[in-house]
């Protein structure tokens, strides 16, 4: 007896688990059909550029289920992108407010936090978390990539050169360190040179050179500096930059002709165009040109122009303009002449001085940091290179 009713007793505890079973899981699968619709109708409303209405249901179903984690941080790199810097940092400091998020995902989210902060110009903020994630193995080479940006835009450069030295095999935004940090440098330098701290200016200037040989704008800057006192120095540091990148062979040799005519001193420029004539290297100058034109006469102007006839040189356009100049000049001076050179001025007229072999960003001004891609050292004097090669297309 006692048997049958524990029999019966067990029989009616399964039914009755069962029953529960059943009745809970409709319930389950109702749920999760509410769920995959409104998760749908958001991304609907997200496409048809109805943001706060997306932005409401995400908010809501956040607290629904966690796979939508992924989801919202998605959402406010959108924001971010947009320049809804407001938006993005209130969704991603939302996710960070639930006590249940995984480590992996609280990671991103800060990460993602800590860019919100940067697009919106609150460098304080976006600095604390990058160097709190640059411990992290994940996320160190991109937020010490942060970090830096970080102290250019603010132009703490002693805070940059710590942070380049302490990594100093690692490369930055293409560039190696010890580029950065002469550039860095320089900038230090340069802000001696204008508070006329003239002692300190050569110092830091010599020792961005020092740390980077191969640092163009630390040459130009103490080429700059001798000027007035040595033109001796002052063209060994001109002639020193312009080995290290020819693309500044016009930039440098105005220099160099503006200082010795300052000096009258033509004679001094005769040996260094002699110096210069032997260069292989060098591409055509117009302002060597000139002088050869004005100096030695025009036969041996021609012939410095003809012995670039058969190279391959990167301005073509400067020489064939020059070319023309000089021929307008020289009294040939035809219709056909006149119209060529008509249109050379104009196209001439339109370039700015100086281009980003990176992102073609143009200013009249000499950026050593592209202003545009954030890049060092990648503006150079504009050769018109770009006419040439649109119309050979």
């Amino acid at each position: 007896m006692q048997g049958t009713l524990l029999i019966i007793l067990v029989i009616s505890i399964s039914s009755i688990i069962l029953f529960l079973f059943f009745l809970m899981k409709p319930k389950e699968k109702e749920s999760k059909k509410t769920f995959n619709a409104e998760y749908y109708r958001g991304l609907n409303y997200l496409l048809n550029n109805e943001e706060d209405k997306a932005f409401k249901i995400f908010t809501a179903l956040m607290d629904v289920d966690s796979s939508t984690i992924e989801t919202h941080l998605a959402l406010g790199g959108l924001y971010r992108r947009r320049g809804e810097f407001d938006r993005a940092i209130l969704i991603h400091q939302n996710l960070l407010s639930r006590p249940t998020l995984e480590n992996e995902l609280k990671n991103q989210a800060f990460y993602e936090l800590a860019k919100d902060y940067f697009s919106a110009g609150l460098y304080d903020r976006s600095e604390k978390i990058f160097t709190t994630l640059s411990e992290n193995k994940i996320y160190r080479q991109s937020s010490l990539d942060y970090l830096l940006r970080i102290y250019e835009v603010i132009k703490d450069w002693d805070k940059a050169i710590k942070l380049a030295e302490l990594l100093e095999t690692e490369e930055f935004n293409k560039k190696s360190s010890k580029v950065l940090i002469a550039q860095y440098y320089c900038e230090i330098s340069e802000k001696h040179l204008n508070d006329h701290e003239m002692n300190k200016f050569l110092a830091i200037s010599k020792k961005a050179l020092k740390i980077n040989n191969s640092c163009i704008r630390a040459s130009i800057q103490l080429g700059d500096y001798y000027c007035k006192s040595d033109l001796n120095l002052s063209t060994q540091y001109y002639l020193s930059a312009l080995e290290k990148d020819t693309l500044f062979g016009s930039y440098i040799i105005k220099k160099i002709i503006a200082n010795s005519q300052n000096l009258n001193n033509n004679l001094f420029l005769d040996e260094i165009f002699k110096k210069l004539l032997t260069n292989d290297n060098l591409d055509f100058i117009p302002e060597i040109y000139t002088h050869l034109y004005y100096q030695k006469g025009a036969e041996a102007a021609y012939e410095y122009a003809n012995s670039f006839q058969s190279k391959k040189i990167k301005n073509n356009f400067q020489l064939s303009y020059t070319l023309l100049c000089s021929a307008v000049e020289g009294g040939e001076n035809t219709n056909l002449l006149k119209a060529a050179k008509s249109s050379y001025d104009q196209i001439i007229s339109n370039q700015l001085d100086f281009i980003c072999t990176k992102c073609g960003y143009k200013s009249n001004t000499l950026n050593w940091l592209c202003p545009s891609c954030n890049s060092w050292e990648r503006i150079v004097p504009n050769l018109l290179t770009d006419i040439l090669d649109n119309k050979n297309e």
